[in-house]
């Protein structure tokens, strides 16, 4: 890993570090303020909106992040395009949803709902974030990240100091991804890189981003429904006070990722720029291991610590979460892996490969979730993770042509870092 990349790497986890800040000071207010019950309804809220979110960016990011690292000049023309056609599905979607979410619950619920829907809006048009982060300029976004966590939180922290009503709480919730937005938005059309693009050129490009983003959109669709499944599920079979719990279980037992994404992230340049397979396998050895190392590492504190920090952020009321906690870490390690072997599979432009498995991953996934939530509850619940990501790293992607990942994950068990 060269300087340029590592530097880049430091900021990425600097960015999503302050990402993470954010939300768990913004959600833990939240979920102190309503209690388990409420906080669950707001948390399928939030599973429901951010699978909107995924439909409205096409699968375009992993394409765009491809294409600004093989040819910048294209990458921006493309990122131009992409920005109305993520607006018109997201709007068109949010529209009933938001009806139901009115017809469904409480007002309080409501108001976060919609501005939950905003704050996922603002993220599903985020490209100028893929576009930093592929020439290696994510400090532009974690400072941008920065002004608009500060900007949040400071409301956040008026609005608990001056005691005024909890449906306020939604403003921070839209600052602090519209701001960043913003700034990015602002900086990337001050560059002028490429000139606006003639009519024709754009539906070219629009057919573009259609025909290849719906391939993949189906894979990350899937990778959306069957990694929040549960919240459906939980919702159905137990109750909203459950998934309240439950929800703050992964919130903790993901929270720490943004280490790993940005590390994988700041890497796919080196992958996918690099034209010999075994010199790209070897990236990825040291990646796996890097994650494995500090999975590990993560294990250990929350099995120590995880009990002070749920009673800290969240309150007494969500203590039980500690007991899904360690089952979810280890998912969100097998998730991380996956994560690096399916970019693998996308370096080798297996985008058909990664949407057909991850259809049949969401059809496990319903009976293997449905079954050890009747009978386990919540427990059940994060074993149903736990098998769904072990399936879904290994096997499902053994069968992708030159056994590409059953090689990355065998030099991985032997450590050959040569």
């Amino acid at each position: 890993m060269n300087k340029k990349i590592l530097h880049n790497a430091i900021w990425m986890i600097s960015e999503k570090a302050i990402s993470i800040i954010g939300l768990f000071l913004v959600t833990s207010y939240v979920a102190k303020y309503v209690g388990p019950e409420t906080f669950g309804i707001i948390a399928l809220a939030t599973a429901t909106f951010q699978i909107v979110q995924i439909i409205a960016q096409l699968g375009n990011d992993n394409i765009i992040f491809k294409r600004v690292s093989k040819n910048n000049r294209s990458g921006i023309k493309l990122i131009k395009s992409t920005f109305l056609i993520r607006t018109i599905i997201y709007i068109t979607i949010t529209i009933p949803l938001l009806i139901y979410f009115y017809s469904y619950k409480n007002n309080l619920t409501f108001i976060f709902s919609i501005a939950i829907s905003v704050a996922c809006y603002f993220s599903s048009i985020d490209v100028y974030s893929i576009y930093n982060n592929a020439i290696l300029k994510s400090k532009q976004n974690t400072i941008s990240n920065m002004v608009g966590l500060t900007l949040g939180l400071s409301i956040q922290f008026i609005i608990a100091y001056k005691k005024y009503n909890p449906i306020y709480l939604s403003i921070p919730i839209i600052i602090t991804t519209f701001l960043p937005f913003l700034i990015r938005f602002i900086l990337f059309n001050k560059m002028n890189l490429v000139k606006e693009i003639v009519v024709k050129k754009k539906s070219r490009y629009n057919k573009y981003i259609l025909s290849s983003g719906l391939a993949i959109v189906f894979s990350s669709l899937s990778i959306a429904i069957y990694t929040r499944i549960n919240q459906f599920m939980i919702s159905y079979l137990d109750s909203d006070y459950s998934l309240g719990i439950y929800s703050v279980a992964v919130t903790l037992s993901s929270s720490w990722a943004f280490i790993l994404s940005a590390l994988i992230s700041s890497t796919l340049p080196s992958i996918f720029g690099e034209k010999d397979d075994n010199k790209a396998i070897r990236i990825g050895v040291k990646l796996n291991i890097i994650i494995t190392l500090i999975s590990l590492l993560v294990l250990s504190f929350i099995t120590l610590f995880g009990k002070l920090f749920i009673n800290l952020l969240f309150g007494e009321e969500y203590i039980n979460a500690y007991y899904l906690l360690k089952i979810l870490c280890i998912s969100t390690m097998f998730s991380n892996l996956g994560m690096l072997s399916s970019r693998f599979i996308v370096r080798s432009s297996g985008y058909s490969f990664l949407s057909k498995k991850m259809f049949i991953m969401v059809l496990l996934s319903i009976p293997i979730s449905y079954c050890l939530i009747k009978n386990y509850g919540l427990i059940g619940a994060s074993y149903s993770v736990l098998i769904i990501e072990f399936v879904s790293l290994t096997l499902m992607n053994y069968f992708f042509k030159k056994r590409i990942v059953w090689k990355l994950h065998l030099e991985t068990l032997k450590m050959n870092l040569k």
